[in-house]
């Protein structure tokens, strides 16, 4: 029971940090809305141990989430941009004879970037400050977070290296601040696309988080399981149905990391940008 514990703690960190929709990061536009509705599906059954080996469940255990999350973006000037985010999260643990459900709002992001574009409009390098809050307590497995006040700073770079494409470069901090330990997580993401025919876009990603922390104890509570790194693939097929409207479907799965859930899911999101 111990280790399936663990394992639980890192699906869950596997699940609040590799799923991350990838696009150009270019302003919204002065007094413009961007709306994007994304449900996301997660599930796995095996984990990577602390020596980054593979690790199968109990045969019949496994564990699968269901997420919903609304972000709203808006233009504060030509180069500035605002946003929040809430995701509400559905959650099932089987393991052995019990199985164990919890449903919540998760952690609510609020988020301002501002851009510097080059002279041509072809290359924007952007940064980006933010802060988490979590919309719920851990008084009940399985967990849906670090229930933790968080702070984020991140930089990217996003330019078109061909036709009709674009390519971003993106490292991120996040700090957890309710406990001395944190955790400290770094996550750099490397992200290609094209567009087609002026209407499909298609993109890959490839990301490496690290999380750091002097507590590398493993422990149900999530404030205590800080101690991690995983990498993780991510392939996106865009098509715009119109000048506002914009559905994608996103598809990922966990290549390796130590103290890390192997997970493998799906999104599908839908970016409606308002006049």
């Amino acid at each position: 029971m111990q280790k399936k514990n663990h394992y639980i703690i890192l699906l869950m960190t596997c699940i609040v940090c590799g799923v991350i929709p990838a696009f150009a990061d270019y302003p919204i536009g002065k007094k413009r809305t961007a709306i994007t509705g994304t449900f996301n599906y997660f599930y796995s059954s095996k984990y990577f141990n602390d020596q980054g080996k593979l690790i199968s469940n109990n045969p019949g255990d496994y564990f699968h989430a269901s997420s919903y999350s609304l972000n709203i973006s808006h233009g504060l000037g030509r180069r500035v941009d605002m946003s929040v985010t809430i995701p509400f999260a559905s959650q099932t643990l089987v393991n052995g004879n019990n199985s164990e459900t919890k449903s919540g709002v998760t952690d609510i992001n609020l988020g301002l970037s501002v851009h510097f574009p080059s002279i041509d409009y072809k290359r924007y390098f952007t940064i980006r400050g933010s802060v988490g809050i979590p919309g719920y307590q851990n008084n009940q497995t399985p967990y849906l977070g670090y229930a933790s006040k968080s702070v984020m700073l991140g930089a990217n770079y996003s330019f078109t290296p061909y036709k009709n494409g674009f390519a971003i470069v993106e490292f991120i901090y996040s700090r957890f601040l309710d406990a001395q330990d944190g955790p400290n997580q770094y996550r750099a993401v490397i992200t290609m696309g094209k567009m087609y025919n002026k209407h499909t876009s298609v993109t890959a990603s490839l990301s490496h988080q690290v999380s750091q922390s002097v507590n590398t104890v493993f422990n149900p509570n999530l404030q205590l399981n800080k101690n991690f790194n995983a990498a993780t693939l991510n392939l996106s097929i865009g098509r715009k149905i119109n000048r506002m409207i914009t559905p994608t479907l996103q598809a990922y799965y966990t290549l390796l990391g130590k103290n890390a859930g192997l997970g493998m899911g799906a999104n599908i999101f839908v970016t409606v940008r308002l006049p």
